[in-house]
């Protein structure tokens, strides 16, 4: 990839860094001026590793970048072993975009997850959270979600159970896994960054906009989640047409409307959102939803 001299005006700064990241991101030449902002904003939309690798950054950085990428392929595979013969998947873990992942992600049959977290306490973990349809592990510096639906609160965002038979083999840095299917991956992009963490980020992007196909659509309807894609897919347009920044917090009277929406029109989430009500009566989740209303990234 090209890198010449890129020479911005204040006012078009933060505009001009999201044009060049987009422009890494599909692969095209960008000018560049200060590396250091560049960087900033590729944490903060959650695509590091993958501009580090595109600009050919040869600092400490890339090194702990990629560093914690190997341990984190080393734990899925760990992980892949431990799991082998129960129905499982693991999901927003393979992208489009290389990028290291805050924890690891996993859906398993309801009827096998107690085997699973078994399974996953034999390996060290050790279990730190219970939510009705997730639990958390931690093992040092790793931290596994495991789910039977993904969730908020409680309140079942998607159908976990009917995701699992849109899995299959992948490829994730040079290990096989077991993985959501790319047209399932971008719902669940689109669905999580929408109706959990009320943000969105290149890295949600990109995945919309490489993975989501009519399959996307039809998943969605299935799962009553059309409303959380038709909404990635607005926004999709308005990054490309500089009409918002990145990342972008949702509004919160739009993002409660979405999630009203789910939980009127989904008999899971409207039959499991007592969870969510006894959920923001909590101290711990009350904390955590103040956060996702004033945090930049995640």
């Amino acid at each position: 990839m090209s890198i010449s001299t890129w020479k911005h005006a204040d006012d078009r700064e933060k505009r001009g860094v999201e044009e060049a990241l987009i422009a890494v991101l599909e692969g095209r030449g960008v000018r560049l001026g200060d590396l250091d902002v560049l960087i900033e904003h590729a944490r903060r939309n959650k695509i590091l590793l993958h501009v580090l690798r595109a600009l050919n950054v040869q600092n400490h950085l890339r090194e702990a970048q990629e560093n914690s990428l190997k341990e984190r392929v080393r734990t899925v595979q760990l992980i892949a072993g431990a799991l082998r013969g129960l129905d499982y998947a693991f999901f927003k873990l393979v992208k489009p975009v290389a990028y290291v992942p805050a924890d690891v992600d996993l859906l398993v049959r309801a009827g096998q997850a107690v085997q699973a977290a078994k399974r996953l306490i034999s390996l060290g973990f050790e279990v730190a959270v219970k939510d009705p349809y997730c639990v958390t592990l931690v093992r040092g510096g790793s931290v596994v979600d495991l789910y039977v639906h993904p969730s908020l609160g409680g309140a079942i965002l998607m159908d976990g159970q009917r995701l699992l038979e849109h899995a299959g083999l992948a490829e994730y840095g040079g290990v096989e896994v077991r993985s959501l299917s790319t047209y399932a991956e971008a719902l669940v992009a689109a669905a999580h960054a929408v109706y959990k963490e009320k943000l969105y980020t290149l890295n949600d992007y990109y995945t919309v906009k490489k993975w989501a196909t009519g399959e996307t659509r039809r998943l969605a309807e299935e799962l009553k989640c059309e409303p959380a894609l038709e909404y990635a897919m607005r926004l999709n347009r308005l990054v490309e047409s500089a009409g918002i920044r990145v990342p972008y917090r949702i509004p919160a009277g739009a993002w409660a409307g979405l999630l009203l929406r789910k939980i009127f029109e989904d008999g899971l989430a409207r039959s499991t959102s007592v969870n969510l009500v006894r959920a923001l009566a909590s101290r711990r989740a009350g904390r955590l939803l103040t956060s996702k209303l004033t945090r930049e990234t995640y």
